[in-house]
């Protein structure tokens, strides 16, 4: 179904307002900087009659509301998280999935020709991880990849993207 979504580190909501609102009926923001929030109306224009429930949170603390989702979009944001910080939020997403609900995520991922499977970036405090440890985080928070693609015509001088689609087991 296409009723409810919720889109998590959602900044002003430029993924509400170019890929969610356009099909769900509501979105419901997570965003852990309360400005953003703030500003999303704003932002989203016309698209603002989509707008659900907002939640200052961070992720680390954020519990969704039981079998309410239908989808979740992460987009550029679980790479502030820990490993385990990330399996456990997964976790609380499963619960917050309606039957059918899918969770999307969309990272930089390190390239295929580096074979470490984390990068750390000490200047914002964020991870780069290999597609290889990302199929192992979504396997411990119980999730099985429905689809995993690159962007097309993704620049080659830019950090590679992975897109996937996870379903709870």
């Amino acid at each position: 179904e296409t009723k409810l979504a919720l889109d998590v580190g959602a900044g002003i909501g430029r993924v509400t307002k170019e890929v969610l609102s356009p099909v769900f009926q509501t979105v419901d923001l997570v965003e852990g900087n309360p400005r953003f929030l703030e500003a999303a109306p704003g932002f989203l224009g016309e698209q603002a009659r989509h707008l659900g429930q907002t939640f200052q949170s961070g992720l680390r603390e954020f519990v969704p509301a039981k079998a309410s989702y239908d989808a979740v979009w992460a987009q550029w944001v679980l790479m502030y998280l820990t490993d385990h910080d990330t399996v456990m939020f997964l976790r609380r997403c499963a619960e917050g999935l309606r039957p059918g609900g899918m969770v999307f995520i969309k990272e930089n991922v390190v390239q295929q020709r580096d074979h470490r499977n984390l990068v750390v970036d000490k200047e914002d405090n964020s991870v780069t991880r290999s597609p290889r440890l990302m199929r192992y985080l979504f396997k411990e928070a119980g999730f099985r990849i429905a689809l995993e693609q690159d962007p097309q015509d993704w620049p080659a001088d830019m950090m590679p993207v992975k897109m996937f689609a996870l379903v709870p087991c």
